[in-house]
């Protein structure tokens, strides 16, 4: 079976056919044109359902095909779980920490890349007065399959506990890894060589890889 991952992001790609290595993963850019998909849920799993059949339903042929589409963020104790679904467009937040934590801002429309979006967060840190807070990266994996003619559509949740830190950014990290301990670690998330076998979205394909076992 092929997986066909809605995203045409190379960092995802490649940890996707390390970890589902019994199945040929292609981006959806193989089989459609570039679709622009409305994210437009209230959870990590809504925004995962809706890439994901945004694709599956423009394939023309679903035989021994499916989906997989993740939606994953960062989200923060200290901001009410900010910036939570907005992770990737953080950046384009203008109001302050305290707002933010309220649940007082604008939905951000841009994203404007890994850099600004952890300054926004070191902001906010600094803006509470705070050094450090609780912290899960949070990853949904929706999936659509046909099975004798019928979609089943699954979603599998992966979550790594830990804590944001005001550190030093590696503009070379990916995401607000250069931020992020792991529970039972001392390195920031971008520093640990086995960061794929613990990450939020390794344990979210962990659980979809033994789902998917059968179609092996």
């Amino acid at each position: 079976m092929t997986i066909i991952f809605a995203s045409n992001n190379a960092k995802k790609l490649q940890e996707l056919r390390a970890i589902l290595s019994a199945f040929e993963v292609q981006s959806y850019h193989t089989f459609l044109d570039a679709i622009e998909i409305m994210e437009n849920g209230s959870s990590f799993a809504e925004n995962a359902r809706l890439k994901a059949r945004a694709i599956y339903d423009r394939l023309p042929n679903k035989n021994n095909l499916c989906v997989l589409a993740d939606d994953s963020g960062l989200c923060v104790d200290a901001l009410n779980g900010m910036p939570g679904i907005f992770s990737a467009r953080f950046a384009d937040i203008p109001q302050n920490a305290h707002q933010i934590a309220q649940g007082d801002f604008d939905v951000p429309q841009q994203d404007l890349g890994d850099q600004a979006n952890n300054l926004k967060l070191l902001a906010c840190l600094k803006e509470l007065g705070i050094k450090q807070s609780g912290a899960s990266f949070v990853c949904v994996m929706a999936l659509c399959v046909c099975v004798g003619g019928v979609l089943q559509e699954k979603s599998f949740r992966g979550e790594c506990r830990g804590k944001v830190c005001q550190a030093p950014l590696n503009p070379k990290a990916f995401g607000y890894d250069p931020l992020f301990i792991p529970e039972g670690h001392t390195l920031t998330m971008d520093q640990i060589a086995t960061k794929n076998t613990l990450s939020h979205r390794f344990l979210a394909l962990q659980q979809c890889k033994e789902f998917l076992k059968p179609y092996s």
